[in-house]
């Protein structure tokens, strides 16, 4: 790679340093081998990864992602990767947990000629990157015949860049769940809404009996974009929501506007959000959980990934069984929609062991590895549904690989100086909306400033 190339490549991924765990918390770096990975049940599928070992494999391969081995996902991942070496006795895998500095040290790596062989990227704007200045190796063929077989289409075109593939998307993450307390539900008589216009018929059901509705992370900017997303895909269809991305359509078009307007109906109602509409612009993630699962708790229902119900009884205390959820629901009669994000594992290095490891985070196998230990939801279609944990981890897991529509994350799609920037772009932009909706058209004109300025 020449240095002018490493020299772009820094200042690009170092705008990103922020963006890798919008919607995570921070990890130490942390080093270690796949075989010092924690002892846990070994399923069927990764017994049976011994019998795929590849010939004439042997070395080591290092591996860089953000989750650290203190964390439960870094864990996790830890027994995936001790299955491959499993399947492959003659190679090694060195796992560097890095937190969320991950885009600036991978950066510094690959500027200074030692990249990792193998990185699992969050967004897919720092796959572009890395693909516009010849930093990655395409995948096998072999990875090409798992994604075509065993995943939707849509997973591979996010790993695709000009007609070729770079990556293997091997977690998902189902944004479009709404949670419930089950008990407040029981006691009126409520059922899950479906709908738009029955989600507003509940809200309204629950201030008729004198409690909040929603709780809305407003102090995390994140949270309020994956709101409008929802709606977005919903309102204007996929194929706008692909062209909003491209910045085909502009913010201040028709149709962003009504995704505005049908959002006022639910998290823009004053009446609707617990503690009004300052008092989700004081809430963070974590603390719009509480506020919804606390003892005493603020609200009934948040919005949000399948990590709010683990988060709802780590945080909150609560009890598995009173986290109900239920699919975001279809406005104007949408189809089925599903809005998510990803950790793509891409070769940074021309090295048979990093494609073989890319195979193996193709199959359903690797999969099948870490579903039965929670927090996780695979887009390959071949993973075995029965081996998630619980019914909510079955449906995200369905959701991300069946969905009749799938659109990942807008702002994590869209350059991070407009989509990842806290107080600024999406993020600030929304936070502004929701500060006073009826400032709506101020807003999207300065969205659209932002979105023009980051276009360069």
């Amino acid at each position: 790679m020449s240095s002018k190339r490493s020299g772009k490549l820094f200042g690009l991924l170092l705008a990103l340093a922020l963006v890798a765990a919008a919607c995570g918390t921070s990890d130490d770096t942390t080093t270690t081998t796949a075989a010092a990975a924690p002892a846990t049940t070994t399923t069927a599928a990764a017994q049976e990864t011994t019998t795929t070992a590849e010939e004439g494999l042997s070395g080591s391969v290092e591996v860089m992602w953000i989750r650290g081995t203190d964390h439960p996902e870094g864990q996790a991942l830890l027994q995936v990767l001790a299955a491959f070496e499993a399947a492959n006795p003659g190679v090694t895998v060195d796992y560097q947990g890095v937190g969320d500095d991950l885009p600036t040290i991978l950066s510094t790596r690959v500027a200074g000629g030692d990249p990792p062989d193998v990185a699992i990227l969050g967004q897919p704007g720092l796959l572009t990157d890395l693909v516009a200045l010849d930093a990655l190796v395409p995948v096998s063929d072999e990875v090409i015949a798992s994604l075509d077989a065993d995943f939707a289409p849509v997973w591979k075109e996010l790993a695709t860049r000009d007609g070729t593939t770079y990556g293997v998307y091997f977690k998902g993450d189902n944004k479009s769940l709404v949670f419930y307390d089950v008990a407040v539900f029981d006691d009126l008589g409520i059922t899950p809404p479906t709908t738009w216009d029955d989600l507003i018929a509940v809200s309204q059901t629950l201030v008729d009996n004198g409690l909040a509705p929603m709780s809305v992370a407003g102090a995390d900017g994140w949270t309020l974009s994956d709101w409008f997303e929802n709606v977005y895909v919903r309102t204007a269809g996929q194929e706008a929501y692909e062209q909003l991305i491209r910045h085909e359509i502009a913010w201040t078009d028709a149709s962003v506007e009504a995704a505005f307007k049908s959002m006022e109906e639910v998290i823009g109602n004053e009446d609707f959000v617990a503690g009004g509409l300052d008092g989700a612009l004081q809430k963070g993630f974590v603390d719009a959980i509480v506020a919804t699962f606390g003892d005493p708790p603020e609200a009934v229902m948040m919005s949000g990934g399948a990590v709010v119900a683990a988060l709802a009884g780590e945080e909150a205390g609560a009890e598995a069984t009173n986290v109900g959820f239920f699919a975001f629901p279809s406005i104007g009669g949408s189809p089925a929609a599903v809005l998510g994000g990803g950790d793509v594992a891409v070769a940074l290095t021309d090295s048979a062991n990093a494609q073989a490891l890319l195979a193996f985070l193709a199959s359903p196998e690797a999969g099948e590895v870490w579903a039965p230990l929670g927090g996780f939801a695979s887009p390959n279609k071949a993973v075995d549904l029965s081996l998630y944990p619980d019914e909510l981890s079955r449906l995200a897991a369905d959701g991300l690989a069946n969905a009749q529509i799938f659109v990942f994350d807008l702002s994590d799609s869209v350059p991070s100086a407009f989509g990842g920037t806290t107080g600024a772009g999406i993020w600030g932009g929304i936070q502004t909306w929701l500060e006073n909706p009826a400032n709506l058209a101020d807003v999207l004109v300065q969205l659209e400033a932002e979105a023009e300025a980051a276009a360069g």
